[in-house]
C-alpha cells in the first residue's frame, strides 16, 4: 500500500507533465520559460523530474530552441545579432548557448532581408529620403552603421539599375 502523499504526488507529476506538454505545443520553449511557467503551480520536487523527462525525450533543448528562434527571425523578422542575443537571454537561454546558436550570423544578409520590402516602397524617391528612411528602419532593428550603409548602397544600386545593380563591374572574372 502506498503512503497517502505518494499517490497525490504521482497525480501532480502526471498533471505537471501534461501542463508542460500543452505549453510546449504552441511553440518551442527554453528550459527557463518552462520552469517559470510551471513554477507558479508546482513545487521544485515536481518540477525537476518533469524538466528531466522533457529533456530526456528532447522536448526541451535550449540549443535547438535558440537555433530555431534564430532561423525563424532570419526568415520572418530579421534583426541584428545583438537584438537576437538580448531576446534569447531574456527567454532564459544561457549566454554560451546563445553564442553557439549565433555562430556564423550574417549581419549583411539579415539587414538586406529586413530592408528589401521598405526599399521597394521607397523606389523612385530621392537618395537622401531613401537613405534616411532605410537607415532608421535598419537601426531600429539593431544593425550597425557600416552594415546599414552597405545595404543602403546595394539596394539603391539594385533599384536604380535593376539589370546591373547587384553586379560589380570592377570585379575580376
Amino acid at each position: 500500500m502506498r503512503p497517502p502523499g505518494e499517490f497525490s504526488s504521482d497525480r501532480a507529476l502526471a498533471q505537471a507533465k501534461r501542463d508542460a506538454l500543452r505549453f510546449l505545443a504552441y511553440r518551442a520553449r527554453s528550459e527557463a520559460e518552462v520552469r517559470r511557467r510551471l513554477g507558479k503551480r508546482y513545487s521544485p520536487d515536481i518540477l525537476d523530474p518533469v524538466v528531466s523527462y522533457l529533456k530526456e525525450f528532447r522536448y526541451l533543448d535550449d540549443l535547438a530552441f535558440a537555433r530555431e528562434w534564430r532561423q525563424h527571425r532570419e526568415r520572418v523578422r530579421p534583426r541584428a545579432a545583438s537584438v537576437l542575443r538580448q531576446e534569447l537571454l531574456g527567454l532564459g537561454v544561457e549566454a554560451d548557448v546563445v553564442r553557439e546558436a549565433l555562430e556564423g550570423f550574417d549581419a549583411g544578409e539579415n539587414a538586406y532581408r529586413a530592408a528589401r520590402v521598405v526599399a521597394g516602397k521607397l523606389k523612385g524617391r530621392e537618395h537622401p529620403i531613401f537613405r534616411r528612411r532605410l537607415w532608421s528602419h535598419l537601426h531600429r532593428r539593431g544593425f550597425e552603421g557600416p552594415v546599414i550603409q552597405e545595404v543602403i548602397n546595394r539596394l539603391w544600386r539594385e533599384l536604380t539599375d535593376p539589370l546591373h545593380g547587384d553586379v560589380d563591374a570592377e570585379a575580376e572574372e
